[in-house]
């Protein structure tokens, strides 16, 4: 998702671009792209910063959290970010504060921007980091795995705990 510099007027570059998710890398046990990432947005010069704001949607397949199934859902971000030019620096590394600015900022070199990195970030951040098939999600039993969403199982369920609490039991139920 390379962009060259000197393709942005004064009145800025819109774009719209569906770009392969392969290209993003996501693929992780627990999370795949299920779908071509769609970008939109517009790309603005100030000085040497470009500033670009738009938003991006894909579809992507998780596991849940709760009751390990895959299911899909669809990822929706607005996207910002600023391109500064890549500066050498031969000075040591010092302290700095970050700003705000700082935390979307990238940078650029040879009169081209890269969006990929950015967009890739942004849809990692946009997953939950509890990931639930649906809200009243049951989850697996602890006792015989049993997926309980679709169906019950026999396990008593009654007194099962950590059992390295079991001790506290022992005295709550000697104190009864």
């Amino acid at each position: 998702m390379f962009f060259d510099i000197e393709q942005i007027d004064e009145g800025g570059l819109d774009f719209d671009v569906l770009e392969a998710k392969e290209c993003f890398n996501i693929d992780s046990p627990d999370c795949v792209l299920t779908e071509d990432v769609k970008v939109q947005g517009k790309l603005e010069k100030s000085g040497q910063t470009i500033l670009c704001h738009g938003s991006l949607q894909t579809g992507v397949s998780a596991t849940c959290t709760r009751c390990l199934e895959d299911f899909s859902f669809k990822v929706k971000a607005n996207l910002s970010v600023h391109f500064i030019p890549r500066v050498e620096n031969n000075k040591p590394a010092e302290e700095i504060e970050l700003t705000g600015v700082d935390v979307e900022q990238e940078f650029y070199e040879e009169g081209r921007i890269d969006l990929a990195y950015p967009v890739r970030d942004l849809i990692l951040l946009s997953l939950p980091q509890v990931r639930l098939c649906r809200e009243d999600c049951e989850g697996l039993c602890p006792e015989c795995g049993t997926n309980l969403n679709e169906n019950r199982c026999v396990c008593k369920h009654e007194g099962s705990g950590d059992p390295r609490l079991a001790v506290l039991q022992q005295l709550k139920d000697k104190l009864k």
